[in-house]
């Protein structure tokens, strides 16, 4: 019988902490990254993950934890998890070729899709310092009745018509609706849209698709539009608990609209510029 409880007993501790995480384009330091090579992947890409006390050891992850239980130093790094040195290394090559201006998709997978959420997806031009968003998925996602496996949580966006060339940063952010988030990152090649000379993003079909809260999806510059959401990072800014998902009070020209089996909320506490202030550690609280 002891037997038997401790089993259940890690059974549902494993679930209460089991995420998602970015499947397609493989993120940096993922187990299906083709350039990972002797590297060791990173088992907890789908869990959240901490900073120790030490800033003379390595992040860790303990998907036992409650996010943020331990104090100040203890939560996930912002930004990619710690990943973004990877990019430009034999190990941070690019795991897709997008050429802007077309509709994609993204996938996540993992064990545990927490029956929900609200997600960002963007871009960062600038090795990190800075992420900017695509789409924004208000509530269903992951889609909460498709399970964990990545065929059936895979999303459609469109990549902005003037993002940059080159090799450039994926990221997906999503917040569940127990205050927790995760970030993962891929580097991605960028080619010239078909017609170069335009420049004008018009949006995906799946924001055409569903009804969408921002006022107009075409003609949006990248570089015009908003900083991706960082919340629940002891920042000061939190995200709905448990009765709502997430309403972007930011979410950018292109908004797909979940199925509305959650209410939406707008994040609370101090929520202005959040993304630079995760990564530069300026409001004081983050413990950086």
């Amino acid at each position: 019988m002891r037997t038997s409880t401790f089993s259940i007993l890690s059974t549902l501790l494993a679930l209460a902490s089991a995420h998602m995480q970015l499947h397609y384009p493989a993120p940096f330091n993922s187990s299906n990254n083709p350039h990972l090579g002797d590297c060791n992947a990173d088992p907890y890409l789908q869990y959240r993950q901490y900073t120790s006390h030490n800033r003379n050891q390595p992040p860790y992850a303990d998907p036992f934890l409650a996010y943020d239980c331990c104090g100040p130093n203890d939560r996930w790094m912002y930004p990619c998890r710690g990943y973004m040195s990877l990019l430009g290394t034999p190990q941070g090559a690019p795991t897709a070729t997008w050429q802007a201006g077309t509709t994609q998709t993204w996938s996540i997978g993992g064990i545990g899709n927490h029956y929900g959420g609200s997600c960002q997806v963007g871009f960062s031009v600038d090795k990190g310092q800075t992420f900017q968003v695509a789409t924004t998925y208000e509530g269903n996602c992951p889609h909460r009745t498709n399970g964990s496996d990545p065929s059936g949580q895979t999303f459609p966006f469109t990549v902005p018509a003037d993002l940059p060339p080159g090799i450039q940063v994926f990221a997906w952010i999503w917040y569940n609706r127990e205050q927790e988030l995760n970030m993962n990152c891929a580097a991605v090649e960028i080619t010239f849209p078909a017609d170069s000379s335009s420049g004008t993003y018009h949006g995906s079909p799946a924001a055409h698709a569903a009804p969408s809260s921002s006022s107009g999806s075409a003609s949006v510059a990248y570089r015009d539009r908003p900083e991706m959401l960082v919340a629940d990072d002891g920042n000061g800014c939190l995200t709905p608990h448990t009765t709502a998902e997430l309403k972007y009070p930011a979410p950018g020209p292109e908004v797909v609209a979940g199925d509305g089996a959650y209410p939406l909320q707008l994040p609370y506490g101090t929520c202005g510029g959040v993304g630079e202030q995760a990564y530069r550690g300026e409001t004081g609280e983050d413990g950086h």
